[in-house]
């Protein structure tokens, strides 16, 4: 099931004007003390920049900018902010076609994840992976990138590994390095899972696939139980897509059976592929676009539709599980 990842990690600290900073917000005060004299500087320099922001963080910026807020360029975060693989590709298509005008853009992005020990997945730790990879795949567009995350918002721990994915820190004595942080390839590393929870006793859907040619009826099966649960059609076709790429990959790169297992939690509908192979997926697969339009993409296509995609490979099986929150996927269907 696995596909050949890539090594060799880009150091973003090699790198000339690339920069992946965060700034942790600690309240009004943060915003006004640090993010506001930060943007005056960039203003006055002539460094365009382009504010992905909530609305109470854009409210600060242009009270305490006035008429200098104007030039700065806004985009609304629900156009980049949504399931997590898409944001990712969003900001990659973004800076790669400021790279091919030769006008590089600070980008202050806010993501606006709260963390919820009670939800079906941990979005947070997912998005935290994407974090780390924008330090290999956004480093070659040499453009500075500042994320806010909010403290009130999270854990502890999730604020330690905030700056573990982020070179640069944005403080009251301006950008320092973070001590902390790691590798983009160690970070993900260190979040494999040895295994993933088992699925529940019963199941909506329990398929064994055997080879290419029952691939078409476990589609139409994964379809049913989509729409039962009151996915659009739109919707439907994309977890059908996601849930065909793992299944395909299962008996490409891995050993059948592929066993496919539904179900649903709260609003979320869960599919969790596995196959026989005990092929280890490299922790990076998926995080980066095919080379080529012929070349593989099963788990970039299947992180771009899903919400959250984890692997895990344990006792000799591969699973990929992914998650499919009602109101995070029916929010933007219009994915290409």
């Amino acid at each position: 099931m696995g596909e050949a990842g890539v090594t060799g990690a880009v150091d973003h600290r090699g790198q000339r004007r690339f920069r992946h900073g965060v700034l942790i917000v600690d309240g009004q005060h943060t915003i006004e003390r640090r993010l506001v004299p930060s943007l005056r500087r960039d203003i006055t320099a002539g460094q365009a920049v382009f504010m992905v922001v909530g609305a109470d963080t854009a409210r600060i910026v242009r009270d305490r900018l006035g008429d200098d807020a104007d030039t700065l360029q806004w985009a609304p975060v629900d156009g980049f902010y949504q399931r997590l693989g898409f944001s990712y590709r969003s900001f990659d298509r973004y800076l790669r076609d400021q790279h091919d005008r030769q006008q590089p853009i600070h980008i202050v992005a806010e993501p606006g994840l709260v963390s919820d020990p009670r939800a079906p997945v941990d979005r947070v730790a997912a998005f935290l992976n994407y974090e780390a990879m924008a330090n290999d795949r956004y480093a070659r567009y040499g453009s500075p990138i500042t994320c806010l995350w909010h403290r009130e918002h999270h854990p502890a721990w999730v604020i330690d590994d905030v700056r573990k994915v982020h070179g640069q820190e944005l403080t009251a004595r301006g950008d320092i390095d973070n001590p902390s942080y790691i590798a983009p390839a160690a970070y993900l590393n260190a979040r494999v899972p040895a295994s993933l929870p088992a699925p529940p006793p019963v199941t909506d859907l329990d398929l064994t696939v055997w080879d290419f040619a029952e691939v078409a009826a476990c589609r139409a099966a994964v379809a049913r139980w989509a729409s039962h649960h009151d996915f659009v059609p739109a919707a439907v076709r994309q977890v059908v897509a996601a849930g065909n790429e793992a299944v395909t990959n299962g008996l490409q790169h891995g050993q059948a059976p592929v066993q496919v297992r539904a179900w649903r939690r709260d609003t979320t509908l869960i599919l969790d592929i596995e196959d026989h192979g005990g092929q280890p997926i490299p922790a990076d697969a998926g995080y980066r676009p095919p080379a080529t339009l012929a070349g593989p993409a099963g788990l970039w296509v299947a992180r771009q539709l899903a919400d959250v995609l984890l692997t895990s490979t344990h006792h000799g099986r591969t699973t990929v599980r992914m998650y499919f929150p009602h109101a995070v996927i029916h929010s933007n269907l219009d994915i290409p």
